[in-house]
């Protein structure tokens, strides 16, 4: 990631650097039509610098309902700066929406983040940052005075042989609200995905991308950032646990984040 787009990026969210003021496109085991999950990443910086309980989390649920599934989404971090006396935890955008069924070709998706995440402590802000380094490619989710609207498009197959591939965009318009006087932005991510997928057992690697699409200048290196992912899952009755590894592939970004650790348990009904 350039120095560029790093900057566009925290401007974009309300600016880092005064603190007090980122699935389809993950190797998991494939969502059930009736579940819910708990994902905790842990990521690991440069340096160090964090607390071992420091941890971006979400939390999350989809019904299905007729030939659609219903999809929250409720993310939190959790941050403890080292020798500090206390942390904080941050409350994110809650995702609301829509999805298309995960037993159809089709990968869809719609809906929206709410604006209620409040950055009113440093404890908070330093929980922003985390957020947005640990998991840029849903940066929204934690910031503050931000009204996401997302959609997202993509192709799923599996062969008989139990090999599958996914290829998923996700058009993403963030607009300020509040207090926030920023300007309204549009990213464009998209990620490709193969594996192996069977009832029991899943597993995968993904390459991500996010493009900020708004700005004219420099060049496409200087407006996007790319991971690397692997990972995947079990099947144990009613729950599903995973795994995954993330690692960031642009120079700038990999000196503050070496690699991020996601653990999740889906339960199945």
């Amino acid at each position: 990631m350039t120095r560029h787009f790093t900057f566009i990026m925290a401007a974009v969210v309300g600016g880092l650097v005064s603190p007090v003021r980122a699935q389809v496109l993950q190797p998991w085991s494939e969502l059930a039509p009736r579940g819910v999950s708990l994902a905790v990443l842990r990521p690991a910086f440069d340096g160090g610098g964090t607390s071992a309980l420091t941890t971006i989390n979400e939390v999350a649920i989809h019904w299905e309902v007729g030939s659609l599934v219903l999809v929250g989404e409720l993310p939190f971090v959790n941050a403890k700066v080292d020798g500090a006396p206390s942390g904080a935890l941050l409350i994110g955008n809650p995702f609301l929406g829509i999805a298309s069924s995960p037993t159809s070709t089709f990968i869809g998706e719609f809906g929206v983040r709410l604006p209620v995440a409040s950055i009113s402590t440093l404890e908070r802000g330093i929980a922003m940052s985390i957020g947005f380094l640990g998991d840029f490619m849903d940066l929204e989710a934690y910031a503050e005075d931000l009204l996401t609207i997302r959609g997202t498009a993509g192709y799923r197959y599996r062969s008989p042989s139990l090999y599958g591939v996914r290829v998923a965009f996700r058009p993403t318009f963030v607009v300020p609200v509040g207090s926030n006087s920023g300007d309204s932005e549009l990213f464009l991510d998209y990620g490709i995905q193969g594996g192996y997928e069977s009832e029991r057992a899943s597993f995968g690697i993904v390459f991500n991308g996010r493009g900020l699409v708004t700005e004219s200048g420099g060049s496409i290196g200087d407006r996007t950032v790319h991971e690397m992912g692997v990972g995947g899952s079990m099947t144990f009755g009613q729950f599903r646990p995973g795994v995954i590894i993330r690692v960031p592939l642009d120079n700038d970004l990999s000196q503050a984040l070496n690699y991020s650790v996601g653990v999740r348990l889906e339960v199945v009904f």
